[in-house]
């Protein structure tokens, strides 16, 4: 996270000739501020792994979405980079897989809470779908969480981080900025040697939002219709790809509704255990645990991945369990698992 928003040391020492005392100043300042943001004692497996969600989308809606990225690019030559998330959810990027794992983290727990946490103090944030072409200017929702506050006040250009990436050279340093319309967000990395104007951000506004509004929109009726017969899984599990940083997990739910069952932090624990375990071990490997408030445990680790499964029932059997986690993987990582 240093990095991304100060570069390397050795890239501080050469711009600063040298000057170790620069270095420290930098350390500091960063250091005492960041290291108050952690909760260590909220940490679990998935702070672990720090993966990354990444949305599931049918084939036209995501060639849509990079067919509009593509369009982006070519109209503002000045993006060189680009994301695209849709909550936080990541859908694109064009950054290295590093960048972007640090740059995920930095957006859904720092920018994207902050900016959220804002916007309902301030206005009603009840999202109103867009119904299309309107008469006179198309109508759209979106805003930049980066960049200028109010599109109509050029004496505002609002803050805009930079940051370091290591793209197509080391520690390139790029403005960071973010544009966000209903749920869905484009994050966009201008080279710092190009001028980043007020009539660039009002160009941007007028072409990224009635596009992301639509898609947005068109996103979240999508995921408004699922599949008659589709029931999400009543267990608890994880699952991390290390090769692409994927990870889905069930672990850390919606805290608003009641029925959510959660996970002891006991349990929690025992997951960061056997996941230690299978770092030691080169091969696949299964393990399956019986706690002492009688719930299992199963963690499985095949070709890169891991899975783990936490299993309320109490009267169940190895057997039954084992069962269980088939028909769990079967029908939600089909072609993941190949242990028996």
């Amino acid at each position: 996270m240093f990095k991304l928003f100060n570069g390397s040391f050795e890239n501080i020492l050469r711009r600063s000739k040298q000057c170790v005392t620069a270095l420290q100043q930098r350390l500091e300042y960063f250091f005492t501020r960041y290291l108050l943001t952690l909760k260590l004692c909220q940490s679990d497996i998935l702070d672990v792994f720090d993966g990354i969600q990444f949305l599931p989308l049918n084939k036209n809606t995501y060639l849509r979405i990079k067919c509009f990225i593509n369009q982006l690019e070519a109209q503002f030559p000045e993006v060189k980079y680009t994301a695209f998330l849709y909550n936080d959810q990541l859908v694109w990027s064009g950054l290295e897989q590093e960048d972007m794992r640090i740059m995920y983290r930095y957006l859904i727990t720092g920018l994207f809470p902050s900016y959220l946490e804002q916007n309902l103090q301030t206005e009603n944030m009840s999202p109103v779908r867009l119904s299309g072409a309107t008469t006179g200017a198309q109508i759209h929702y979106g805003k930049f969480i980066t960049g200028p506050p109010d599109i109509k006040d050029e004496s505002n250009m609002g803050k805009v981080p930079h940051v370091y990436l290591n793209t197509e050279e080391d520690n390139e340093e790029c403005y960071l900025l973010v544009y966000r319309a209903l749920s869905a967000s484009v994050c966009m990395f201008i080279n710092v040697n190009t001028s980043l104007t007020f009539p660039l951000c009002q160009k941007l506004d007028e072409f990224l939002g009635p596009t992301l509004t639509s898609l947005a929109s068109d996103i979240a009726d999508q995921y408004s219709k699922k599949p008659s017969g589709f029931t999400e899984p009543q267990y608890k599990y994880v699952y991390f790809n290390h090769m692409n940083l994927a990870q889905k997990t069930t672990v850390h739910v919606d805290s608003k509704k009641a029925s959510t069952v959660t996970i002891p932090p006991d349990t929690l624990k025992l997951l960061s255990d056997i996941s230690s375990d299978f770092s030691k071990c080169e091969e696949d490997a299964e393990t399956i645990v019986k706690t002492l408030n009688d719930s299992w445990v199963v963690g499985k680790k095949s070709d890169h991945r891991e899975f783990y499964v936490v299993i309320n029932q109490k009267n169940a059997n190895l057997i039954e369990i084992n069962e269980e986690v088939k028909k769990l993987c079967s029908t939600h990582f089909t072609s993941v698992f190949f242990l028996d």
